[in-house]
């Protein structure tokens, strides 16, 4: 057993089940029997408008005659593509006259740029042990989940069909926060800071201060579904998480089998980017017994191309064959910059799959 395993052993066996009321209403997400969604990108369309809605137009075409019925859409809002016209508008136009549904993803935990509000609450970034200052909103803080909080707000004004979530976590590392307000928080709660026992010790405080971080996050998540069904009840919350439920809480502070759990998200897209077909079965059939647990779906990621992984297109339609094998009720594809025409036809091709009438 690796140092993360036992780790995750030891300090996640002190955590029991809770629960989250529901908020109930239908998930539009994934309405059809066996949803299909891609990752996707604002960089993907240009700068100049009508040559962006052209590509715009046959990249939709293309995923509709495969069977895509979902994107989610990184940097999809006008302060993170920077371009001179609404994007999202015209994304959320072209994609429901072909019945796809658009998602706009927020990414909480993901290095932000140093200006605006955030250059004005420098207090909101991630302290390391020695005072150094990252670029990574701290989650704990109550400020910058605010801000977070604030992104997702402003998505909810456009006509969309939910909010995906990435990088809902810390840096990989542990690296939680160690700035004077975070720590004192934990103290008042736990009676020593996180900085007065020996960092990796295996002692209970530095245990409970693994948890703690993770809940910060899990909190965060709860806040923005709160919003989100605020807005409409039918609106979905799906997150991209890690793959392993067990390792994630201890090495970046997310625990997405208590998200299951505790109901705070509809769907959970576990990134299992392997080539890899017996291990990619065993991420799936994990998955899909978390989820299930806390009665949420799980659409099991597959990447065409990934930092881990090159797939083929014969490879992603096994990956395919064994997530429905496996109970998983439909599949994200990673991502628009790799999923080509060959890959598409290979999605197209998997039996059940079926293209929209």
């Amino acid at each position: 057993m690796n140092r993360l395993l036992l780790m995750a052993a030891v300090c996640m066996a002190l955590v029991g089940p809770r629960t989250h009321a529901a908020d109930g209403g239908a998930v539009r997400v994934g309405a059809s029997a066996e949803p299909r969604a891609v990752w996707i990108h604002a960089a993907l369309f240009p700068a100049d408008r009508a040559e962006a809605i052209g590509r715009m137009r046959a990249l939709l075409d293309d995923y509709r005659a495969a069977g895509i019925t979902a994107v989610f859409c990184f940097d999809s809002l006008p302060a993170q593509h920077h371009k001179s016209w609404d994007l999202l508008a015209a994304l959320v136009a072209e994609a429901h006259a072909r019945q796809i549904e658009v998602h706009p993803v927020i990414c909480p935990g993901y290095p932000v740029a140093l200006e605006g509000e955030v250059q004005r609450h420098p207090e909101w970034l991630i302290t390391g042990m020695k005072g150094e200052i990252y670029r990574n909103l701290n989650l704990a803080h109550a400020g910058a989940r605010q801000h977070i909080v604030g992104q997702v707000s402003e998505a909810l004004t456009y006509d969309i069909d939910g909010i995906h979530l990435d990088y809902t976590r810390f840096p990989v590392g542990q690296t939680f926060s160690y700035d004077r307000e975070t720590t004192d928080a934990f103290k008042k709660e736990f009676g020593q800071s996180p900085l007065e026992v020996a960092h990796d010790s295996g002692s209970m405080i530095w245990c409970e201060w693994i948890k703690w971080n993770a809940r910060q996050v899990t909190t965060l998540v709860g806040d923005i579904r709160s919003v989100v069904k605020r807005k409409d009840n039918r609106l979905a919350l799906s997150a991209a998480v890690f793959p392993n439920p067990g390792i994630s809480p201890v090495e970046i502070g997310q625990d997405w089998a208590d998200w299951a759990r505790q109901h705070v998200v509809d769907v959970l897209c576990p990134m299992l980017y392997t080539s890899d077909t017996r291990l990619f079965r065993e991420y799936v059939k994990e998955a899909v017994r978390v989820a299930k647990a806390g009665g949420c779906r799980l659409y099991a990621g597959i990447a065409c191309a990934s930092s881990h992984n090159k797939n083929t297109p014969a490879g992603v339609a096994a990956a395919m064959a064994i997530a429905r094998e496996e109970g998983a009720d439909g599949a994200v594809f990673f991502s628009g910059y790799s999923l080509d025409r060959s890959f598409l036809d290979a999605i197209k091709g998997v039996p059940g799959t079926r293209a929209p009438r």
